[in-house]
Parts: structure tokens; C-alpha cells; sequence
């Protein structure tokens, strides 16, 4: 008999939701796939940046459809197992918590909007911002799987091709 892998809520916050938590959400339902229940959300929502769209293109995963939403919008839902926080702590209006999760996760990770540079630089640090989410990511969903029974830990693990 095959027990079913209960599904895990998460939602991905940061200030905008126009970057690094769409990156998120969008590495975290393609590595768990119908396992997880992906969301994201900002404090101040901005419309999704065009080099988000790209970087995440660039790796094979298609944000076509993806809209940036206001945190608000998952308040008095069912509570989320994990809220993600990718702003480093001193950033201004970074999320501090989130109401109805039962754990806090901080992948504190760069913002690549910030800062002056030309264009390729930019396109730089909206790659190195996805490859640190994407860590972040493997590294959370391997500490899901070692934590799983026996059984629903190697499920876990083979999705992500080890």
C-alpha cells in the first residue's frame, strides 16, 4: 500500500513581489511539483520585472501567466506549513512574519534592483539572485526529505534527481 505525500503550503514573501519571490514560488512548484502548494506575495506588490520573466526563462521555467499579488490576499486562508522570507532583515519594509504559518524560513537573498549599474550588470545580479533562491530551494526541500518517513523522504528526494 502507497501512502500519500501530504501536500505542503508555502508562500515566498518579500517587499514587492516582482523579483525574488516569484523566483521562488516558481523553483519551489517545479521541484515539488503536485507535493506542494507553491504562493508568493509582496508587502507593496509591483507589476512582475521583465529580467525576472528572462533569468527564470533562461533555467527552463516559464512565469507566463504569473501576476504580483499583495500578501494580504492569503490572510484567513488555511495556514501555510513555512513562510519564506528572502529580504535581508534591515532591508526597509521587509515581511517580518506571516500570519498563519506555522514556521518562518529566512533565505535572506540580494535585491537585484537595487543599486546603480548598466544594463548587463543588472542582467548579472538578477542571475546571481535566481541561482541563490534556487539553492536556497534545493537545500530546503533536501531538509524536507531527510525529515519524511523513510519512504515519502526518497519520493522527496528523487524529484530533485538524486
Amino acid at each position: 500500500m502507497t501512502r500519500r505525500v501530504e501536500r505542503i503550503r508555502i508562500i515566498a514573501l518579500d517587499v514587492e513581489n516582482a523579483v525574488r519571490s516569484q523566483m521562488a514560488e516558481a523553483f519551489l512548484r517545479d521541484v515539488g511539483g503536485q507535493r506542494v502548494e507553491a504562493c508568493s506575495g509582496g508587502i507593496r506588490p509591483q507589476p512582475l520585472h521583465p529580467l525576472t520573466v528572462r533569468v527564470m526563462g533562461e533555467v527552463g521555467l516559464d512565469l507566463a501567466g504569473q501576476a504580483s499579488k499583495s500578501a494580504q490576499r492569503f490572510f484567513g486562508q488555511a495556514a501555510f506549513q513555512f513562510a519564506v522570507l528572502l529580504t535581508h532583515a534591515d532591508e526597509a519594509g521587509s515581511p517580518r512574519l506571516f500570519p498563519g504559518a506555522l514556521a518562518i524560513e529566512r533565505w535572506p537573498t540580494d535585491d537585484p534592483l537595487q543599486g546603480e549599474m548598466d544594463d548587463e550588470g543588472r542582467l548579472e545580479r538578477f542571475r546571481a539572485s535566481r541561482d541563490q533562491i534556487r539553492a536556497h530551494v534545493h537545500d530546503w526541500w533536501v531538509r524536507m526529505a531527510e525529515a519524511a518517513p523513510d519512504s515519502q523522504g526518497s519520493q522527496l528526494l528523487s524529484s530533485i534527481g538524486h
